[in-house]
């Protein structure tokens, strides 16, 4: 009997994936600013000529670099809304995938967010063109439950849009900023780190939002 062709997950991983997966990992503890070239390849144990090869530029790489870290939230959020049922509840589902995602990511999001404003190059376009990723996805879902009569539908979507993102968003950014140096009372920090991080209260605002919103 012949040997078996290994699976996918025997094979080792190549040497672009590897550089790719230290960088990810790099980008989240320090940022996309502090990666270097010898640094990545020194974490994914390749020389500086292979990731010459493979990439070119550091510029090129962090590019690409944001790309590999953000494929499965597009992909993900492209299902759920093939998946989603004509009720208000599929749109609570596509924008708690999202929130799912921005809570295991919050470490890069933050760093990315802040290189953008400090200006790495790769960081600022990839938000620059935002506007034809997920939250494209979230407002068509917002449109077609409007149309359903499942959202006021005297309300800009692109208005219900920015809300949605923002009561998701926004407070892990800041929790993030923060860096675990608290600028409020010692009564309000406690509360806040769990309104920002914890899926529950997303989910108890993200009610609230829906129930504002309905006809």
């Amino acid at each position: 009997m012949p040997p078996r062709s290994p699976e996918p997950a025997d094979l080792p991983a190549s040497t672009r994936e590897r550089l790719l997966r230290a960088g990810v990992a790099r980008a989240k503890q320090h940022g996309l600013r502090a990666l270097t070239v010898r640094a990545v390849a020194g974490d994914a144990g390749v020389n500086l000529g292979s990731f010459v090869y493979h990439f070119g530029s550091r510029e090129a790489f962090i590019a690409e670099l944001i790309e590999h870290w953000y494929a499965p939230l597009m992909e993900r959020t492209r299902d759920l809304l093939v998946e989603m049922d004509p009720k208000q509840a599929g749109l609570r589902g596509l924008v708690m995938g999202i929130a799912d995602w921005m809570l295991a990511e919050r470490a890069f999001v933050g760093h990315l967010t802040a290189d953008a404003a400090a200006g790495e190059p790769a960081a600022r376009a990839f938000l620059l063109s935002s506007g034809d990723r997920h939250p494209a996805i979230v407002l068509q879902a917002v449109i077609e439950a409007q149309a359903r009569g499942e959202l006021r539908q005297q309300e800009d979507p692109v208005h219900i849009l920015l809300a949605l993102l923002a009561l998701v968003g926004l407070p892990v950014l800041l929790f993030e900023a923060m860096n675990g140096r608290s600028f409020m009372p010692p009564e309000f920090a406690a509360a806040f780190e769990s309104y920002a991080m914890d899926r529950e209260h997303v989910a108890r605002r993200l009610d609230w939002m829906l129930k504002g919103l309905a006809p």
